[in-house]
């Protein structure tokens, strides 16, 4: 009799064979269409983003537009930019809720919009049937005051790992906001992979976010199983191509969607409509990316050359070309090329490693 786990990864190797020729295929094309297009960003793109803050309007804060920065980030193969809302914005991010001029400033840029709720998610014991009746009727208010249209989806941040809330109480939260929130909206989940593999089970989510915590409880087992739907593979981009020389820039996470899970993450257009994704690009994307397999990997200037950076294990990176044993590099997820390492420390997206201590990740 063969077992759940062995069933999942049996079937998981048959739908990797069976999309092995589109990978390779997709592997082959030009660098440059493999670019990520989907970002987040827990603050708004304004030079004026540091005053006193506003509460939730926009009423004090947040005026003058940074237009360089989301022009960059368009011109570079952005198109959906995912945005907060949150009970209150935190220190440092006075343009954390997403407002109804910055949605029209967004769409203006063409970009799409996706949403998730995320407030106070470190806190122990942070998800309750309680704290989901407050949660549900904010996340309402704020999706009708933006707009936000009916079948799109909203993202709920259990922004931690698995020890700070129980099962039963995660179940208890979601269960309430799936009678609050659905059929309206569809129910997304950024989380720990334990998490998102609990709620799938139980019906409770739609949409899996999965969270850069390699460490994180059964996220290496979630990612590997092919269920996410997509990964925020870079956080805290501050030093790329798409975020520097554009004024005063914001931080951004870049993430890829799986593309066995569907066309889209259901994230809405100006129309009102969902974002999809075409079948290639998805797969494109995720062909050129590939886990380092090392506990550190060295990044060259050159085939053989000097140092010039590091990544650690378990996290990806943007794979532009392979020869001869080396592969060119994109560490930051920009489109260029930081260097270059070898082919061998490298494993492919459907096989991530398991994530070990000593390896400090560099900023980026």
């Amino acid at each position: 009799m063969v077992s759940r786990r062995d069933f999942v990864r049996l079937t998981t190797c048959c739908a990797l064979a069976a999309a092995a020729p589109k990978l390779a295929a997709a592997a082959a094309a030009p660098a440059q269409t493999s670019r990520l297009h989907i970002i987040d960003m827990a603050n708004a793109a304004y030079f004026d983003r540091d005053q006193v803050p506003d509460g939730l309007d926009g009423t004090n804060a947040c005026r003058q537009v940074n237009d360089r920065f989301l022009a960059n980030l368009r011109d570079r193969g952005v198109d959906t930019i995912i945005r907060y809302y949150s009970d209150r914005n935190n220190a440092g991010l006075n343009c954390k809720n997403i407002t109804v001029r910055e949605r029209d400033l967004l769409h203006d840029f063409d970009f799409a919009v996706g949403i998730v709720y995320q407030y106070n998610g470190r806190a122990r014991d942070r998800y309750t049937m309680q704290t989901a009746d407050h949660d549900s009727r904010f996340i309402l208010e704020r999706a009708k005051r933006i707009g936000q249209p009916e079948g799109s989806t909203i993202y709920i941040g259990v922004d931690s790992d698995r020890s700070l809330n129980t099962d039963e109480n995660i179940l208890a939260y979601f269960a309430l906001l799936n009678a609050r929130l659905t059929p309206q909206y569809r129910i997304g989940v950024y989380a720990a992979g334990s998490r998102c593999r609990l709620l799938k089970e139980r019906g409770l989510a739609s949409f899996f976010w999965i969270p850069e915590a390699p460490a994180w409880d059964g996220t290496q087992a979630f990612l590997n199983s092919g269920d996410w739907t997509f990964f925020q593979n870079k956080t805290e981009v501050g030093q790329s191509a798409l975020t520097r020389d554009v004024g005063q820039a914001v931080r951004i996470d870049t993430s890829i969607v799986n593309p066995a899970a569907g066309n889209s993450i259901g994230a809405f257009k100006r129309d009102g409509t969902i974002k999809t994704y075409g079948a290639a690009k998805l797969e494109t994307i995720a062909a050129h990316r590939k886990w380092v397999n090392v506990p550190r990997l060295e990044i060259l200037d050159r085939p053989q050359g000097r140092p010039v950076g590091h990544s650690c294990v378990a996290r990806t990176i943007h794979v532009l070309s392979e020869s001869d044993g080396w592969a060119e590099v994109d560490r930051d997820e920009d489109g260029l090329s930081d260097g270059y390492c070898r082919s061998g420390d490298l494993a492919p997206l459907a096989e991530m490693p398991r994530w070990k201590r000593g390896c400090v990740p560099a900023r980026i």
